[in-house]
């Protein structure tokens, strides 16, 4: 989901691996020097992933962290949930783990080191059917609620499929290197792809009408890299990627408008909040924030300059930047 963040995760590192403990409680300090990748709410849970697989969790919005029991694992890169109980993480060596009781504990269901393909995304489309997608057009799909996978090839040229967004039931959006933009219209049952204007990397999304039964591609607004892409209140759909560059989509992905944005560090990851508001995130300590289904975005001021990987809801009006300080809260502006 967060490809950039992902390349860069040996430049960040964390903290000694024996000051970590295997479970249980966090300290604040050492919190703040985890390197942690995406995020994900499991009901009132937040359950964040990132650098040598560590799952970390708070019941409290934040205030307070703990460490999950999961299996030894690489870099994780992206987590989802069906629901508050059943959740998937992916990461480096297309591992995947699951989790029944909403994060408590992992099991790994699949990996394939040998591949040499990381994964870099993963959503649910309903209880059942899950795809993860990632590095060299790695797309993996379960029918099972994650328990087994089966590989597929859905972009001719195995490119990079970076970030994945659901739409709706049968709506999804796929995302990757070069200009790659793949669209379904049956649940992800097929793929198409369309001409893209732009030859580098999108990092976040493809559009299904179907729950991925079909993709197609679209053209690409940009010709460099997209990190990821959130679905606003409205249906809308926002990319986001390098050089701080935002795109809103109004029909699934098939035409993109630019969204002005002064702020040129690149956008890594981001999220909706439980009222509508989009927060966007990403190198150098940059946050911004939408209250009108991403027509325009405002900065926040975050007071450093460290990456931010994604964000998720925090307490009330507040949100919780995920990346190389851990989780950071910050205040969201009043409502005007």
């Amino acid at each position: 989901m967060i490809a950039a963040a992902v390349a860069t995760a040996a430049a960040l590192s964390v903290q000694p691996k024996d000051i970590i403990p295997e479970s249980g409680p966090l300290a604040p300090a050492t919190l703040a020097r985890l390197l942690l990748i995406d995020a994900a709410r499991a009901g009132k849970r937040i359950v964040t992933v990132g650098d040598r697989g560590y799952i970390v969790l708070s019941d409290d919005d934040g205030t307070t962290w703990r460490r999950a029991k999961a299996p030894a694992a690489p870099l994780l890169t992206a987590v989802a949930f069906a629901d508050e109980r059943r959740g998937l993480a992916v990461g480096h060596d297309a591992v995947i783990l699951a989790t029944s009781d909403g994060g408590e504990t992992w099991a790994q269901v699949f990996s394939a080191p040998a591949e040499q393909r990381p994964l870099l995304d993963v959503a649910f489309l309903d209880g059942n059917t899950a795809i993860a997608i990632g590095a060299y057009g790695a797309y993996y799909e379960s029918a099972d609620g994650g328990k087994t996978w089966s590989a597929r090839k859905v972009e001719a040229e195995d490119k990079h499929l970076n970030g994945i967004a659901r739409l709706d039931a049968a709506s999804l959006v796929i995302v990757g290197e070069a200009g790659t933009i793949l669209v379904s219209a049956d649940a992800g049952k097929a793929w198409s792809g369309v001409a893209s204007p732009y030859k580098g990397s999108l990092f976040g999304a493809v559009v299904t009408a179907d729950a991925g039964k079909a993709w197609s591609s679209v053209a690409s607004p940009y010709k460099g890299s997209l990190f990821g892409a959130v679905v606003t209140a409205d249906g809308s759909l926002i990319a986001y990627g390098l050089r701080g560059r935002i795109y809103r989509s109004t029909d699934k992905g098939r035409t993109w408008k630019q969204i002005d944005n002064a702020s040129p560090p690149s956008i890594m990851g981001g999220a909706r909040l439980a009222d509508g508001t989009i927060v966007l995130a990403g190198a150098a300590g940059a946050a911004l924030v939408s209250r009108d289904n991403g027509q325009s975005f405002v900065p926040l001021a975050t007071g450093t300059t460290k990456v931010f990987a994604t964000a998720v809801a925090g307490a009330r009006d507040q949100v919780l930047l995920i990346g190389e300080t851990g989780a950071r809260p910050l205040p969201l502006p009043a409502v005007k």
